[in-house]
C-alpha cells in the first residue's frame, strides 16, 4: 500500500514536471499570436483661455469659441471662471454641435473649459478679443491650451509706449511655484521675484511686463513651473501717445532648437520683424531663409544673424517680404527660438499687428475652433513646405474635406471661405492633418474698414492621441528565480 501511495506520487511530480516544461519552451510565435495590445483612448482633456473678459471704456468683448472636432459623440464639457470662490467656478455645460460661441462684453477673467468621456481628446478652443476703439484698439486671437510646465515667449516689451501684461493661470486644485527667465537686447535681465513667485490654486496673477523690464525692448522670457502647471498668457497693447499702434495676444512659441519656421507673415503688409533668443551660454550664428509663394532665398544684408549668448536680436525684413506671403526659415548652430511681427500701417485709419510663432513641423492631426472672418471678410490659413512638397488635408465639421498642396520651398495663402464655399461666418472648426513633407500652419484674420485694419493670428493644437498599451502576455516563467 505504501509503495502504491509513492508511485502515484511519483508520477504526479513526473505530470507537473512535463507541464512545466512544456510552457518554458512554447514558441514565442504561439505566445505572440496569444497576445494583443489595446488602446487607451483620451477619456479627459483641459483646456485654459487665459482671459476671457470685456467692458472698458474701449468696448472691448471676448469671443470664446469651444468646439468638437471627433467622429463620435461630443463629450460632457463644461467651462468654469478660474476662481478661489468654488461658488464663482461651479461648470457652466456647454452643448458642442459642433462648437459653442461664449461672449463676453463685461469683465470676467481666465476660463478653464473641461471635457471628459470618449471624444474628450477632440475639443479646442479659442479666445478672439475685439477692442474696436481707444487705446489697444485692435484685434487679439490665440488658442486655448493645456496646462503645463514650461513657456517660452518672445518679443514682449517693456517700453513706456506698449502695455504688455502676462497672465499666469493655475486652474488647479493646489499652488503652483513658478520661475521667470529673462532675456533682452542687452542681455540677460536679473529683476526681483521671478523665483519662488506661489501661484494660488483656482487663480490667475496678472503682472505687466514693466514691472520685469521697464523701459526694456524685445524682452524674451521663460515661465517654468518648479511644481504644478500652469497657463500662460500674454497680451500686448500698442500706442503712440493718444494714437492705437495694434494689438495682439503674443502666443507662447517653441523652445530653443537649431531649426524652427516662422509662417504668416500677410500679404501687403508694412512690416516684417523676425526677433531671435539665444538663451544659452554659448554665441549663436543664425541662418535666415524667406520663404514665399513664388520665392526661396537667404534674404540679403541677413543671410547669417550672430545672437549673443544671452541675447535677443531683431532682424527687420520689411523690405523684403512686405509684398508677398511669406515664412522665415530659421537655423541655428546653437539652439535659438523666435517670433515675428507683421504689421499693416494702412495711408488712413489705425495700425494693426499681428504676432507669429516659431514652429515645429505639424505631427498629426490638428485643429482650430474658431474660423469665423472679422465683419465677414477674410479667414485664411498660411501654409508653408520649407524642404519638400507637402499635401495637407483641411477637414471642416460638416464633413467636407480638401487637399492643400504647396510645392518645395513655397508659401501658400488658402482662402478658407473660397476652399468650403462658406458664407460670411466662415468655414466653421477645421482639422489639419499633415499627408506628405514637413508642413508648418498658421490660420489669419483680416479684416479694413473706416478706422483701419484688423488683423490677428493663430497656431493649430495638435490633438492628444489615444496611448498604446503592451500586450500583456501569461508567461510562468515570470515566477522562477
Amino acid at each position: 500500500m505504501r509503495r502504491s501511495r509513492l508511485w502515484l506520487l511519483a508520477t504526479i511530480t513526473v505530470v507537473a514536471a512535463i507541464a512545466v516544461v512544456g510552457s518554458l519552451v512554447t514558441p514565442a510565435g504561439r505566445v505572440a499570436r496569444a497576445a494583443h495590445g489595446s488602446v487607451a483612448p483620451v477619456l479627459a482633456t483641459q483646456l485654459v483661455c487665459p482671459t476671457v473678459t470685456g467692458g472698458g471704456s474701449a468696448g472691448q468683448s471676448t469671443d470664446m469659441v469651444v468646439a468638437n472636432v471627433g467622429a463620435g459623440p461630443a463629450p460632457r464639457t463644461t467651462y468654469s471662471l478660474v476662481s478661489p470662490s468654488a461658488r464663482s467656478r461651479a461648470p457652466i455645460p456647454l452643448a458642442l454641435r459642433p462648437s459653442a460661441l461664449v461672449r463676453k462684453g463685461s469683465s470676467y477673467g481666465a476660463v478653464l473649459v473641461n471635457a471628459s468621456g470618449p471624444g474628450a481628446g477632440g475639443v479646442v478652443a479659442t479666445q478672439a478679443s475685439l477692442i474696436p476703439n481707444g487705446l489697444g484698439r485692435g484685434l487679439l486671437d490665440v488658442a486655448c491650451r493645456p496646462p503645463a510646465t514650461d513657456w517660452w515667449f518672445a518679443g514682449a516689451d517693456g517700453g513706456v509706449r506698449v502695455e504688455d501684461r502676462l497672465w499666469l493661470v493655475n486652474a488647479a486644485d493646489t499652488p503652483a511655484n513658478v520661475a521667470i527667465s529673462f532675456w533682452s537686447g542687452r542681455g540677460p535681465l536679473s529683476p526681483p521675484n521671478t523665483t519662488g513667485i506661489v501661484v494660488a490654486a483656482h487663480s490667475a496673477l496678472v503682472r505687466k511686463l514693466s514691472d520685469y523690464a521697464p523701459d526694456v525692448p524685445q524682452v524674451a522670457f521663460h515661465v517654468h513651473a518648479n511644481s504644478g502647471t500652469v497657463a500662460v498668457g500674454v497680451t500686448d497693447l500698442r500706442n503712440l501717445g493718444d494714437r492705437p499702434t495694434g494689438s495682439d495676444f503674443l502666443p507662447p512659441t517653441l523652445a530653443p532648437t537649431r531649426s524652427s519656421i516662422v509662417t504668416g507673415f500677410m500679404p501687403g503688409a508694412t512690416y516684417g520683424l523676425v526677433d531671435i533668443v539665444n538663451p544659452s551660454n554659448h554665441d549663436a550664428t543664425v541662418s535666415l531663409r524667406v520663404v514665399t509663394s513664388t520665392k526661396d532665398f537667404a534674404p540679403a544684408g541677413h543671410q547669417s544673424v550672430v545672437v549673443r549668448a544671452g541675447h535677443t536680436v531683431r532682424v527687420d525684413l520689411s523690405a523684403i517680404i512686405a509684398t508677398e506671403v511669406a515664412a522665415v526659415a530659421v537655423d541655428s548652430d546653437t539652439p535659438v527660438t523666435a517670433a515675428a511681427l507683421t504689421a499693416t500701417r494702412p495711408t488712413s485709419g489705425f495700425t494693426e499687428l499681428a504676432w507669429l510663432p516659431a514652429q515645429a513641423p505639424l505631427a498629426g492631426p490638428a485643429a482650430i475652433a474658431d474660423n469665423v472672418p472679422p465683419f465677414g471678410q477674410k479667414v485664411s490659413l498660411i501654409v508653408t513646405a520649407p524642404a519638400t512638397s507637402a499635401r495637407l488635408r483641411v477637414a471642416n465639421a460638416t464633413g467636407s474635406s480638401a487637399i492643400v498642396s504647396v510645392p518645395a520651398g513655397r508659401t501658400r495663402n488658402v482662402d478658407l471661405r473660397a476652399l468650403f464655399h462658406a458664407g460670411a461666418t466662415g468655414p466653421g472648426p477645421i482639422v489639419l492633418t499633415p499627408l506628405s513633407g514637413p508642413v508648418y500652419v498658421i490660420r489669419t484674420l483680416y479684416a479694413v474698414g473706416a478706422h483701419g485694419p484688423l488683423m490677428a493670428a493663430s497656431t493649430p493644437m495638435l490633438l492628444p492621441a489615444a496611448t498604446e498599451l503592451p500586450a500583456v502576455v501569461d508567461d510562468p516563467r515570470a515566477a522562477l528565480p
